[in-house]
């Protein structure tokens, strides 16, 4: 006679084949890994491109207003209080206020101007711009909302170096020249476009991109085409000087051989001062 058994066999992972498992999708995971971090990078890296190409586009649209001129903020709000007429302010040519002027014309968003691959936390994307700031009736006339700030030592709306607002650069290249060797905008960079082992290894925007021990960016020239760079002196960019050969333009460095004619990037918080004697506070990180 056949006897049946009615208890049956568990058809469940033994603790070794579980181990096997866990062992494979360890392994897995430290081969993809690596690899989805560089994905990610290179993601944030090309959309970071298509913003700063997209801010300067907004900026080459609002010159055609201006007789080719890109957004001046003095130009805007000028000396007096009739719309369109006096002289240049200049206390007003800061990048805050200048950013903030461009998004009250809706050149673009808040969103454009803060790097997907932002590491401070003293830039933050403006949530709550107020378009009703705009009042040229007012005592005190307004042309764009006055909390946008570019301050890195505490608050920022906006993550990229732009072209120092003063000088003969500003007189030459604040406009639509289409210049292919003057870059007017890109990712910020070391104060000064120093190499001090200080000022470079301590600055926070070798984080932006890449590793941490060396900086890298996107960097757009004047007639809209962008380069991703590891060195202050883009390959094509301007040479100046009466040496032989001519130094590169250092982009993050006033250089003295250039009389305020070459490409320097910054951030300006404030604009002080009067006459023909204005500082420009820069801040760097």
């Amino acid at each position: 006679m056949k006897i049946l058994n009615n208890k049956t066999r568990s058809k469940g992972f033994t603790l070794i084949e579980l181990l096997v498992v866990m062992g494979i999708i360890a392994l897995l995971l430290a081969i993809l890994l690596p690899a989805l971090g560089r994905a990610r990078a290179t993601a944030k890296r090309v959309k970071d491109s298509t913003q700063v190409q997209q801010t300067h586009k907004g900026f080459l649209t609002l010159a055609r207003d201006f007789n080719g001129v890109f957004p001046t903020p003095g130009l805007i709000d000028r000396v007096g209080n009739i719309p369109g007429k006096g002289a240049e302010d200049v206390l007003m040519n800061d990048h805050g206020k200048m950013y903030a002027a461009c998004i009250m014309q809706h050149a673009f968003d808040t969103n454009v101007l803060v790097s997907p691959a932002e590491v401070s936390t003293s830039v933050l994307a403006m949530a709550n711009y107020n378009f009703d700031a705009y009042n040229v009736t007012a005592a005190n006339d307004l042309y764009w909302d006055p909390n946008f700030k570019s301050d890195l030592t505490t608050l920022s709306n906006v993550s990229y170096g732009t072209l120092h607002l003063a000088g003969t650069r500003k007189a030459k290249e604040w406009k639509d020249t289409y210049n292919s060797r003057f870059a007017v905008l890109g990712n910020r960079g070391v104060k000064d476009g120093s190499l001090n082992a200080t000022d470079y290894n301590n600055s926070r925007t070798l984080l932006i991109h890449g590793g941490d021990k060396q900086w890298e960016g996107n960097v757009c020239f004047n007639d809209n085409h962008v380069v991703f760079e590891n060195k202050f002196q883009p390959d094509g960019i301007t040479q100046f000087g009466t040496t032989n050969p001519q130094i590169d333009d250092n982009i993050f460095k006033d250089d003295p051989e250039a009389v305020t004619s070459d490409t320097w990037l910054t951030m300006i918080s404030t604009v002080t001062g009067g006459g023909t004697n204005f500082t420009f506070t820069a801040t760097w990180d």
